[in-house]
C-alpha cells in the first residue's frame, strides 16, 4: 500500500476544512505559498483534481470532498490516539478564581515551574464553581465563608484587606487640615464577587458609615484596583494584591489597619486519589501559603498622623 505525502494530506485537511488557502496557512504557520504547493503535489500524487479554485473561493470537487471525509474521519483518530498516550500524569489542570490567580497565584507559579519543570500548569480563571465529575479539572482555589462540602479542602489563607486609594485621590478628597481621614466624602469601589466587604469593614472601624453601599461597582476586583490608580475612589484589597502598585507609588493605603474579612481561600478536589503531578502542585502551595504573610510595600501606609473619622 503506497501512501500519499503525509505533510500534504494534513494541509489538504486544513484548506478543505477552512475553505481557504491563506487561512490554512495561518493556521498552520507556513506561507500560502506552501500551502498551494503542497495542494498541488497532492494532487499531481493521484492525478486527479481535489479542488476547484473560484475567484472567490475554493470548493471541493466530487473527489476533493471524497478523499476530504476519509481524511479528515482518519486524521482525527491519530489526534485522538495520540492524546490517550500523552502521559497526563504530567498535566495539571486548575481552576481558580480570576482575582486570586493573577494577583496571588501568577507571581509565584515559576517557583513551582523551577522545581517541576516537566510538569505542565493549565490555569482556568473564573468565578464559576467547577463539577470535579464532569469537568476535566484535578484541583480548584475558590474563596468563602464556609469550608466546601463534598470535597477535599484545605484553607490556603484567611483573607485580610485594606482600604487603597491612588496619593492625588488621599489628598483631595480623604485627607483634612487636621491630619485626619475623612470617609464621608469617600467614593467607594464595590466588587460584585465574590462578596462586597465595605459595610463590615465600616463596622470594624466604628465609622457607623450610613453610604456603604453607594459608589461604582466591579465585577472583578482588578477592575476596582485599575479604577483606585486612576483615582476614582477607594478599594478594598488584600495588600498581597497591590504590591507592585503600592511599590510605584499608584496606590497608598488610606487606613493602617488589616481587616480580617472571614473569607478564607480554600484549595479544593474530587474525593479521589490525586495523579502524580497535582498532588506535588498541592504540596507545594499548601507549603507556599503556610509560609506566606501579608505583604507590605514601601510607601503602603498612611500618614502616621492620618486618623478616620
Amino acid at each position: 500500500m503506497k501512501l500519499p505525502p503525509l505533510n500534504a494530506v494534513r494541509v489538504f485537511e486544513s484548506v478543505a476544512r477552512l475553505g481557504s488557502m491563506r487561512r490554512a496557512s495561518e493556521e498552520l504557520f507556513v506561507t500560502a505559498g506552501a500551502v498551494s504547493q503542497q495542494i498541488r503535489l497532492l494532487e499531481d500524487h493521484f492525478g486527479v483534481q481535489l479542488l476547484e479554485r473560484k475567484p472567490r473561493a475554493l470548493l471541493l470537487t466530487a473527489a476533493g470532498q471524497e478523499f476530504y471525509s476519509a481524511a479528515a474521519r482518519h486524521l482525527r483518530g491519530i489526534a485522538q490516539a495520540a492524546e490517550q498516550i500523552r502521559p497526563h500524569d504530567r498535566q495539571i489542570a486548575l481552576t481558580v478564581a480570576p482575582d486570586f490567580a493573577s494577583r496571588w497565584l501568577m507571581p509565584r507559579l515559576s517557583l513551582f515551574a523551577a522545581l517541576n519543570p516537566r510538569v505542565e500548569v493549565r490555569i482556568d480563571a473564573t468565578f464559576v464553581m467547577a463539577d470535579f465529575d464532569r469537568d476535566a479539572f484535578d484541583l480548584g482555589i475558590r474563596s468563602g465563608f464556609n469550608t466546601p462540602v463534598n470535597l477535599n479542602t484545605e484553607r490556603l489563607l484567611r483573607q485580610k484587606v485594606r482600604p487603597y486609594c491612588s496619593p492625588k485621590y488621599f489628598a483631595t478628597h480623604l485627607a483634612t487640615p487636621d491630619g485626619a481621614v475623612d470617609w464621608s466624602r469617600a467614593r467607594l469601589l464595590h466588587e460584585s464577587h465574590p462578596y462586597d466587604l465595605w459595610a463590615p469593614w465600616f463596622a470594624m472601624r466604628g465609622l457607623g458609615e450610613t453610604n456603604a453601599e453607594v459608589g461604582l461597582y466591579f465585577s472583578h476586583g482588578l477592575l476596582a484596583i485599575l479604577a483606585a490608580i486612576d483615582g476614582e475612589g477607594v478599594t478594598l484589597q488584600p495588600p498581597e494584591y497591590v504590591v507592585r502598585e503600592v511599590g510605584s507609588g499608584a496606590l497608598v493605603a488610606a487606613d493602617d489597619k488589616l481587616f480580617e474579612s472571614g473569607l478564607s481561600y480554600y484549595l479544593v478536589w474530587p474525593k479521589r486519589p490525586l495523579k502524580m503531578a497535582a498532588e506535588k502542585f498541592k504540596d507545594w502551595i499548601l507549603e507556599i501559603a503556610a509560609a506566606a504573610k501579608p505583604t507590605e510595600a514601601p510607601g503602603a501606609s498612611l500618614p502616621a498622623e492620618a486618623t478616620s473619622r
